[in-house]
């Protein structure tokens, strides 16, 4: 109600100074003159103290109401409210409530209202939602409710005093308004359809298959690539229209996977073939993790998918090289121990005969030198004996070097095997090391014509290996060193510790190996080319033979050689384990 609009209750001017503490515009409930004349100043006091109650209830109420006539005038507003929007209560009393609205919003508020008065009924409640300009509040958005009070009705109605000498009291409709805040609302969800429009956007940009369910479990989204790919609407992929492009032999496979993590809300993965827009299936990776609010609630899947195709025949074709692989292993393994079979055979054959031959030797030997003193002729130089002596030192020894021959053969197809067993000892490295280069001298005193030295640092601990295995190493070693060194050269065996290991060393001159067939002087049968000026010969299996053992005893072996020096360094571990 306006300035100008006064109350029924202002016309006695004894009940306005009973009344004289409240508002002109406090005009919620009107009464008839006569009932009023009839009430005295006893029975009016409970009615003002529940009259002030209400204003007070009405002023602070934790929202904004306003009355306002047909036009949209504010005719009152609760104190809360105007505060809220920023105004005092006689700022708004009198103004257009179009005032407080954005612009944009101005002409959909005022043909609201105009249809809200044209046709609502007193039961109907209408809803709105509007953008305030309100300066100094902080309310954006809020929700209106409005509803239309008629004039006919004697508890909503107003008595007008524009024309105080007319007998007859216009009544006029009015308009209550409640405003809510619902900035915070509006901002939420303006920051979820930002998060939508962004989480589309980089969808649809991905380089990959993206899909998202619902908590029923039904497909609601695809993004661009795998619409591209397939060559379908959204509409036709959405709900369960995807297994449509999904090849017949893996449906009820992808169905089954998915529906059995759906219930257990847990992540999955299958691989499938998916028909794409040129009709050919292509192998795809689908993987899917569930969704969940932030308090747990189960809100559906999101799963990507990628094109594998190129990996499926890498796969087909990898499997396929490695069945081919693995037949050509086993035939090679085959072929081995039909290869190890006929050396042991032929070995066995070979070295009976030659162990007959070499007792057939000896025996010619002992024959001859009863009758001829043979031993004595075998020590004449080599200028000086008879040819027999001549024929049968070259007998013998041949008949050594193939017996050495099939020897070497069968240890290294033993070692190869791993069939070649440790037999650990411990040995005092000094004085063992002394009767292996004796043995040596005494084997070959005849072919060994270089003077051997003999190196043992001194202090040196006890020794656990294999000494057989050990002596045959250093044997090997200083038979090559004696074929391959002048006459009347130094070759020195030495023996220390370096670091935990113990070192031992077979150093000679007088011929080089070149750098370019170091790696390869451990090969079986490899002879190093023109490097035997002195036509001694050899299997080419010692060297192989020597690193062989040399592993088998957890060791390592070394090769240097230059400056017309060759040195082989061999390292074995203090203790060994069989």
């Amino acid at each position: 109600m306006s300035r100008n609009q006064q109350s029924i209750w202002h016309k006695n001017r004894h009940q306005q100074d009973i009344l004289s503490a409240t508002s002109a515009r406090l005009e919620l409930v009107s009464e008839r003159a006569e009932d009023l004349e009839l009430c005295t100043a006893e029975t009016l006091l409970p009615t003002q103290e529940e009259l002030t109650l209400y204003r007070r209830l009405y002023e602070n109420i934790p929202s904004v109401y306003f009355s306002l006539d047909i036009t949209g005038i504010i005719l009152s507003v609760n104190k809360f409210g105007a505060n809220c929007l920023g105004y005092s209560v006689e700022e708004l009393i009198d103004k257009s409530v179009l005032n407080l609205f954005e612009q944009s919003d101005k002409k959909r508020l005022s043909d609201a209202l105009g249809e809200l008065v044209k046709t609502s009924s007193p039961s109907e409640v209408s809803n709105w939602e509007f953008r305030l300009n309100c300066p100094e509040s902080k309310i954006v958005w809020v929700k209106v409710v409005a509803r239309l009070l008629p004039a006919d009705d004697g508890i909503y109605t107003l008595e007008l005093e524009s024309n105080p000498t007319d007998k007859h009291h216009q009544k006029h409709p009015q308009i209550l308004m409640v405003l809510e805040d619902i900035t915070t609302h509006k901002q939420a969800e303006d920051a979820l359809r930002e998060s939508e429009q962004r989480f589309h956007s980089m969808a649809n940009t991905a380089p990959v298959m993206l899909w998202m369910t619902g908590c029923d479990g039904l497909f609601t989204f695809f993004n661009q690539s795998w619409l591209k790919f397939t060559g379908r609407s959204m509409e036709q992929q959405q709900g369960l229209g995807w297994l449509e492009g999904v090849h017949p032999q893996e449906q009820d496979f992808c169905q089954e996977i998915y529906d059995s993590a759906f219930h257990a809300r847990a992540k999955f993965e299958m691989e499938y073939r998916l028909k794409r827009h040129d009709d050919e299936y292509r192998w795809i990776l689908d993987t899917g993790i569930p969704r969940f609010t932030p308090n747990g609630k189960f809100v559906g899947y999101i799963g990507c998918c990628i094109d594998i195709t190129e990996r499926k025949s890498a796969e087909v074709a990898l499997k396929h090289s490695q069945e081919s692989v693995q037949a050509q292993l086993e035939e090679m393994e085959s072929l081995n121990r039909l290869k190890d079979e006929f050396l042991s055979t032929v070995s066995h054959e070979l070295r009976t005969p030659l162990t007959n031959m070499k007792m057939a030797i000896q025996m010619l030997g002992i024959a001859l030198n009863q009758e001829q003193n043979f031993l004595s002729e075998m020590d004449k130089p080599q200028a000086e004996r008879s040819k027999a002596s001549r024929y049968y030192e070259i007998l013998d020894n041949e008949c050594d070097r193939e017996i050495n021959l099939i020897s070497n053969f069968l240890d290294l197809q033993r070692l190869d095997n791993n069939t070649k067993p440790l037999v650990l000892e411990t040995i005092q490295v000094q004085q063992w090391l002394w009767r292996v280069v004796e043995l040596f001298k005494a084997r070959n005193r005849n072919s060994c014509q270089q003077k051997l030295r003999l190196s043992v640092a001194s202090n040196l601990p006890l020794l656990t290996c294999d000494p057989f295995s050990l002596e045959r190493i250093l044997i090997e070693l200083l038979t090559n060193a004696c074929k391959f060194s002048p006459p009347d050269a130094e070759i020195t065996i030495s023996a220390q510790m370096k670091s935990q290991n113990m070192q031992f060393h077979v150093i000679n001159s007088g011929v080089e190996i070149p750098s370019c067939e170091l790696p390869r002087i451990f090969d079986k049968f490899y002879r190093i080319p023109s490097n035997d000026p002195w036509k001694q010969g050899g299997t080419g299996l010692g060297l192989a033979l020597v690193q062989k053992l040399t592993k088998l005893l957890g060791g390592t072996i070394e090769v240097e050689s230059g400056s017309n020096r060759t040195c082989f360094a061999i390292q074995l571990p203090l203790s060994n384990e069989v």
